[in-house]
């Protein structure tokens, strides 16, 4: 699948670097989540794979590529299928459980 990528530069403190990853470590697709973090990537899945179905019906959104050295999000990547605002969308989600706040994502209209 063609990826798109988008040069994001979202600067974070370190300590919400490490809530946003303690909240993708418990919401992790080995554990029933969407979110499957590797290192510096944070990858979201359309669906939890709380069962066998969802987990063979789900596919990759997109990803979130973590700068460790200058403390931000440096870029984001997404499948066919999905676009940017997809991805915003994901980020506010997950800042909002983890920070308590929207930092850098975007909620969609009527959520």
């Amino acid at each position: 699948m063609p990826l798109t990528k988008y040069g994001a530069n979202f600067p974070y403190a370190r300590e919400e670097l490490f809530a946003l990853f303690a909240c993708a470590h418990a919401g992790d697709v080995e554990h029933g989540g969407r979110y499957d973090a590797r290192g510096g990537v944070l990858y979201v899945w359309s669906h939890a794979w709380s069962t066998q179905a969802l987990r063979d019906e789900s596919t990759l959104v997109g990803s979130f590529f973590f700068d460790w050295l200058t403390d931000c999000l440096a870029h984001i990547e997404w499948d066919e299928g999905f676009e940017l605002a997809d991805l915003l969308h994901e980020l506010a989600l997950l800042e909002e459980q983890a920070l308590g706040a929207v930092k850098h994502g975007q909620k969609r209209k009527g959520w």
